[in-house]
């Protein structure tokens, strides 16, 4: 009884400390980077978990840490052959005031315990509105209408219907011209048939017999199709009562000596095929003879009879497609020269124009703008296209856009300022301005200067007017616009040229200038 009871008292000791309800062992620590944060500000939360017994923990699928956030939850991480777990959240919160990060459920086997709750406090963010440099409202900018996107869409979908249609057309002239081909008329089809015959040679009963009865049967179809008389369920006699009948009725006039010949054929062609007699050689192309002049004979009378006038076009057997190629590129250009002088009249001359040719500044006026930050102090600009770093050996940092022989070009220069003590003078700005335009390839350069305000209420030097620029042993006449910000440590210097006789680059370089800004704060 004592031994049982020793191990009844042993083994229950051993269950209890296998319990994670019970186990002493097990040690949770939650830990924050900060207890105090601002409005935005990322806080990371970490849950450390130490025990001597092996558990299979686990956390929520879905926590709960209301109001924070969870921007990010990262992968449990274990030390191998170890009982050592943490987990890490990083949390946010967009309200000010005391909160409590609540506790969190992590399961050992099928048991539950807590993590402890920390109580965070989030600041809110001050703003001195007198510190703030206050502007006027702007007024409301007149934007003119992009018209290069509708006149793109519109040329292509009628280039694409131009194609589509004339393709079609090809298509349907060549097909027509093929069924026309085909269809002939009853003395072409009856004459055909009769070319096919006459290069038969005959030598056999059995070939005349054959040859006889395509011969008959020729005249026939033709003269029940052409004059509509039941020729072909007509014994011999019945078809020469027939044709009689259309000689004394007045509506055909056919020549005795015709239907006499007619109706020896008849008998002739009728002892072949019934009686196996076989004729002469000289009779075959006799014979041949009197159905061709037969049929000639009622083709004559019946064009005659209906005033049928024979009207013979050349026939141009192959299909040219240079022909058809020649009509499209006319009917194109007619159309293409309408649409262009009614989107004229409609956008105006020179939009339509520079639309087509693809004009490089109204390309860059039109597109979608882009709002960047560059260098440091950091200076917001928006621009066409992203501006890229580009070596200079004059300044720490460049950023640029094309190049400066191009339509448009813009440079942001950051130098850095070595005399402290003394602000560079007016003069020695511009001499600095005029020898990198001159570096650059710049000729005949007339400078002007006043003052220019930044959006942040920042005010630096303006120096602007007009130089040549060389391409292609060409002198081109520009424009420059150079804005100028001295400060202790740095100069900034935003640098505009262009053509002068540019249409979109007033627009581009005035909207660029009005970006223009430093930022301060982050």
């Amino acid at each position: 009884m004592r031994n049982f009871l020793i191990v009844y008292l042993f083994s229950s000791a051993l269950l209890y400390s296998q319990n994670p309800n019970f186990d002493q062992d097990i040690i949770i620590s939650t830990y924050v980077d900060t207890t105090e944060v601002k409005i935005g500000e990322e806080l990371n939360f970490k849950i450390d978990i130490s025990s001597k017994n092996k558990y299979n923990i686990s956390f929520d699928e879905i926590p709960n840490f209301m109001p924070f956030e969870i921007l990010e939850s990262f992968d449990t991480d274990t030390i191998q052959d170890s009982s050592t777990f943490s987990k890490r959240y990083s949390l946010i919160n967009f309200e000010p005031g005391e909160y409590w990060i609540p506790p969190q459920k992590i399961y050992f086997n099928q048991s539950i315990k807590y993590s402890d709750s920390l109580l965070i406090v989030v600041n809110d963010v001050e703003v001195d509105t007198l510190k703030q440099n206050l502007y006027s409202i702007k007024p409301i900018i007149p934007v003119k209408r992009n018209y290069q996107k509708p006149l793109m869409i519109i040329f292509l979908i009628i280039i694409i219907g131009i194609i589509i249609y004339f393709l079609y057309r090809y298509y349907l002239l060549k097909k027509n011209k093929e069924f026309y081909k085909e269809e002939k008329s009853l003395y072409d089809l009856a004459n055909e048939k009769l070319q096919n015959l006459n290069s038969l040679n005959p030598n056999s009963q059995i070939e005349f017999k054959e040859y006889y009865t395509i011969l008959i049967d020729i005249f026939r179809e033709y003269l029940e199709s052409q004059i509509k008389i039941p020729a072909m369920e007509s014994t011999s006699n019945e078809l020469i009562l027939r044709i009689n009948l259309l000689r004394d009725s007045g509506k055909y006039d056919f020549e005795k000596s015709n239907i006499s010949k007619l109706e020896s054929l008849f008998t002739k062609s009728d002892l072949i095929k019934f009686a196996k007699s076989l004729p002469d050689k000289s009779d075959i192309k006799n014979d041949f003879d009197i159905i061709s002049d037969f049929i000639d004979n009622i083709e004559k009378i019946y064009n005659e009879k209906f005033e049928i006038v024979e009207e013979k076009e050349p026939i141009n057997d192959q299909y040219s497609f240079v022909d058809d190629l020649k009509v499209f590129l006319k009917y194109s250009f007619l159309i293409l020269s309408s649409i262009l002088l009614i989107s004229i009249l409609i956008f105006g001359y020179y939009p339509v124009r520079d639309t087509i040719l693809m004009n490089p500044t109204k390309i860059l006026m039109s597109k979608e703008w882009y709002t960047s930050q560059y260098g440091s102090p950091p200076v917001e600009l928006d621009s066409p296209n992203i501006l890229v770093r580009s070596n200079d050996t004059l300044y720490d940092s460049k950023f640029v856009m094309g190049d400066f022989k191009d339509k448009f070009f813009l440079s942001i220069d950051f130098k850095d300022v070595f005399q402290v003590n003394d602000t560079p003078s007016l003069d020695l700005i511009k001499n600095d301005l005029i020898n990198q335009l001159q570096s650059m390839g710049s000729k005949n350069i007339l400078l002007k200067d006043d003052d220019f305000t930044i959006k942040s209420g920042d005010t630096g030097v303006r120096l602007f007017g007009s130089l040549d620029i060389e391409v292609k042993n060409r002198l081109i006449r520009s424009d420059f616009t150079s804005v100028i910000l001295p400060y202790d440590k740095k100069t900034i210097k935003l640098t505009i040229v262009h053509r002068s006789d540019d249409r979109y680059a007033d627009n581009i370089k005035s909207r660029i200038l009005e970006s223009f800004d430093i930022v301060k704060e982050l």
